[in-house]
């Protein structure tokens, strides 16, 4: 082993001997209760509100969890509707809030930044059989693809922390978000806050069970972060989106997984 590989083995063990460094993805359709995109998802709609704060209190139960399992620092992005969903006055005291756009293809995420990623709020990606308000990235995707491999906004953000060195170990969202999430990080925390129960309904756990359960999955994945390793997809890499409105899908392409999510931000 080289004395570089060495050094970066002893300043990561260092930096977990502190605490670990989480960062919390958040978005909305995977909350409890949240079903109907003509009232929940948006600014103005009639239950926004009602959504918004189910997600920040589901939110804070993912910090309180990890803060109680020795993280050292928290920090939550508002990945929901142009970063414009949470409200720095009422995150956890502890936590820290990205906020704004555009965001950036690298998700502010750097090399080893972060130790682990945790979802809330997360939902399945398009087509997903069982999926509330499924989609990926816009209701206009039918699919994406990574190398050939099937992917929504889940296993974008894993792929783009997988490049950087950072594994994804919990999500909590629907039923279908967390199959999705045990696909590709099969040792992941989740905690399915609701399912689908009809065509468009949804049964979902009372937001004082859903924050209990959030709170306990994040204690465990973080006292356990050491066991979690990264998905890395080999270069060249490929990016495919097919759209529903259009027969022809558009093709991304880099050396890594970043560069070909570079190329799609240009489109």
């Amino acid at each position: 082993m080289s004395r570089i590989s060495v050094l970066l083995l002893a300043l990561a063990a260092s930096a977990l001997a502190q605490g670990p460094k989480v960062f919390i993805v958040t978005d909305m359709e995977g909350v409890g209760g949240v079903n109907n995109a003509d009232e929940q998802l948006l600014p103005g709609q009639r239950r926004f509100e009602e959504s918004r704060r189910v997600l920040t209190g589901e939110v804070n139960a993912a910090v309180e969890g990890a803060l109680e399992a020795g993280a050292s620092e928290v920090v939550i992005w508002d990945g929901h509707d142009g970063s414009r969903t949470l409200a720095i006055d009422e995150i956890h005291a502890k936590a820290k809030l990205v906020q704004g756009k555009p965001t950036p293809p690298d998700y502010y995420l750097s090399e080893k930044l972060y130790d682990g990623i945790l979802f809330v709020g997360q939902h399945a990606m398009a087509g997903a059989k069982g999926g509330v308000l499924a989609h990926s990235q816009s209701f206009s995707v039918q699919n994406i693809f990574l190398n050939g491999k099937p992917v929504g906004e889940t296993g974008q953000m894993a792929a783009i922390a997988g490049y950087f060195s950072i594994p994804v170990i919990m999500l909590a969202g629907d039923q279908a978000a967390c199959d999705e999430m045990l696909a590709l990080q099969s040792k992941a925390e989740t905690v399915a806050v609701k399912r689908l129960a009809g065509s468009g309904s949804t049964l979902s756990l009372s937001h004082a069970e859903a924050r209990a359960r959030i709170r306990a999955a994040a204690r465990r994945a973080v006292a356990r972060i050491r066991e979690f390793t990264r998905w890395k997809i080999e270069g060249p890499v490929e990016m495919k989106f097919e759209y529903r409105s259009d027969a022809i899908p558009r093709i991304y392409r880099g050396r890594t997984v970043l560069e070909a999510y570079e190329q799609w931000l240009k489109r």
